[in-house]
């Protein structure tokens, strides 16, 4: 954590709190509101746990900065954060979530994500926070400093006036989603979304679970899942002992690439697409003697294999035929498909309904998705119902079945 002297910093464009009575204050004011945005700016790309340098809180059209490099107990706004009875706004806000969760040691309740409310009334997803303003506010906004140095003080009046902006549509923009989700019927449907993302945002990082988000290649046996496991949890832990985000110590490619030639001497990693060079005399041996060491091992302590897909043109045309579907109920149901379920979920959804393997932990199965798209897919698939659309003035009417 940088220090940063505790100043009040004023620009043309706004006012930045960096006290811890001016934030109290806030907080009082936050308590008695319907609602309040927020956002954040942060410094991901030089440390293990990004580092937060600014906070944005939006009441209406009014805008407070917060300066939490300044402000060393931020526990009235966090409290907040975590309070199921007060409505937090925010846009595309995982990493918000995260950080701020990460910071209250508790998980965030209450938090209404426009853009995951957007993918609910048919918008798009994902869609924007520069789209919906314009959309819905019918302001352009500059987007020059998204990358800008935000642990920097003062700020500068760029800096205050796209800090500003990047909050001071929030309330409008909910309040005119809410209506379509009113309409739609769907402040379920948003609910259960939204309480994903603050599921998430405490989930725990599990090293040994790190590989999974490499998205392995369906081919891989136990074996190479398990040596990319390993490395994953290897380079999250040298990650956190450096303080570096973990992708730059070794890129996802290599481990990819030493988990499935799994090379048995030092020397064969030079044969590694983009293993830097630098590295090769510090963890060569190391990485040699984890395969090693795995090669010994019974194949129970390793991840299971992807399951096998049917590739015959029976199942391929099933598979497209299932994205065709779910495709059209979301379109025809004004939801994004990409909110609800990607190419990938559709297709493993329908591979397991061929087989006749449990439906039970997909994620179309059960809970919004299921209400959303599940169900519908599911009966078309199986029972033979039909869908009948019709479509004025390029836009299609809602559905009928």
């Amino acid at each position: 954590m940088h220090n940063v002297k505790s100043a009040r910093h004023e620009s043309p464009h706004g006012m930045l709190l960096s006290s811890g009575p001016e934030l109290q204050a806030l907080c009082e004011q936050l308590k008695t509101a319907a609602a309040f945005g927020i956002d954040t700016e942060f410094i991901g790309e030089t440390s293990y746990i990004p580092i937060l340098c600014l906070i944005q809180i939006s009441i209406g059209d009014q805008v407070h900065l917060v300066d939490p490099m300044a402000i060393d107990d931020l526990s009235p706004l966090l409290a907040l954060m975590t309070d199921p009875a007060v409505v937090k706004i925010c846009h595309a806000g995982e990493q918000d979530l995260a950080i701020l969760a990460q910071r209250a040691g508790a998980r965030p309740a209450n938090v209404m994500d426009t853009q995951v409310l957007a993918g609910l009334v048919g918008l798009g997803y994902p869609l924007s926070y520069a789209r919906l303003v314009e959309y819905f506010c019918g302001v352009t906004l500059a987007k020059a400093h998204t990358y800008s140095a935000w642990d920097r003080r003062p700020l500068s009046p760029a800096q205050h006036e796209y800090a500003i902006d990047d909050v001071k549509y929030l309330s409008a923009i909910y309040a005119a989603l809410s209506q379509r989700l009113s309409s739609h019927k769907r402040h379920a449907w948003a609910t259960a979304a939204c309480e994903e993302r603050c599921d998430a945002a405490v989930r725990p990082n599990d090293p040994q679970l790190a590989y999974l988000k490499l998205k392995a290649p369906r081919s891989m046996n136990p074996l190479q899942l398990a040596a990319l496991r390993e490395l994953c949890a290897w380079r999250e832990q040298l990650a956190f002992e450096h303080d570096l985000p973990a992708r730059t110590m070794l890129p996802d490619n290599v481990l990819r690439d030493i988990a499935k030639q799994l090379p048995s001497r030092a020397s064969s990693l030079n044969n590694i697409k983009d293993f830097p060079s630098r590295e090769l005399a510090t963890y060569a041996e190391f990485i040699v003697s984890l395969i090693a060491r795995l090669k010994n091992q019974p194949e129970s302590a390793f991840p299971p294999a992807a399951d096998e897909i049917d590739e015959s043109p029976d199942a391929r045309v099933f598979g497209e035929t299932a994205w065709a579907l779910a495709q059209t109920i979301c379109l025809a149901n004004h939801v994004s498909t990409a909110l609800v379920a990607s190419q990938t979920d559709v297709l493993e959804f329908a591979h397991l309904l061929r087989a006749g393997k449990p439906l039970t932990n997909h994620k179309l199965a059960g809970g919004w998705r299921h209400e959303c798209l599940g169900k519908a897919l599911l009966e078309c698939l199986t029972a033979h119902r039909s869908i009948t659309l019709s479509c004025r003035n390029g836009v299609l009417e809602p559905l009928t079945q």
